[in-house]
């Protein structure tokens, strides 16, 4: 006779320097994140999404004119199709949802916004440019 299955209890580990949420995108956001239905997309899309998010905070000093939210999508919704599941650190998070306040946006908003800004500095071959620039500035620190 079989073991009788018990009910197995998942415990979340809460960890003060992690945070996980669940942000919902656009299934054209998710695309520009360089994502569609392949297997492991779905991973691959909230690694990017981190890198997105991370990305676009960075640049919060450059003072470039794509970099706020744009004023005429203030009033739009975002279409919740694709959710992606992230653990960031808190401090990120809390970055992120402090510059959603600080622009008037959701975060739905401003992280599909950072998804199409990672896309279009993708696609203008500019973040190698910023990596080599680093680099450059690291070799020259050292």
């Amino acid at each position: 006779m079989a073991p009788k299955i018990e009910e197995i209890r998942v415990q979340r580990v809460e960890n003060s320097h992690m945070r996980f949420v669940t942000l919902e995108l656009s299934r054209l956001a998710f695309e520009a994140l360089g994502e569609s239905n392949k297997d492991g997309a779905q991973e691959r899309a909230e690694a990017k999404m981190e890198l997105a998010i991370r990305f676009y905070l960075r640049d919060r000093e450059a003072s470039r004119p794509e970099w706020p939210y744009p004023a005429f999508l203030r009033g739009s919704e975002v279409s919740e199709e694709v959710a992606l599941r992230l653990g960031l650190e808190t401090d990120l998070w809390r970055a992120f949802e402090t510059e959603a306040a600080r622009q008037d946006v959701s975060i739905a908003q401003l992280g599909e916004h950072a998804a199409f800004y990672l896309a279009a500095e993708l696609d203008a071959g500019r973040i190698t440019q910023r990596i080599l620039d680093d680099l450059a500035s690291t070799e020259a620190d050292g």
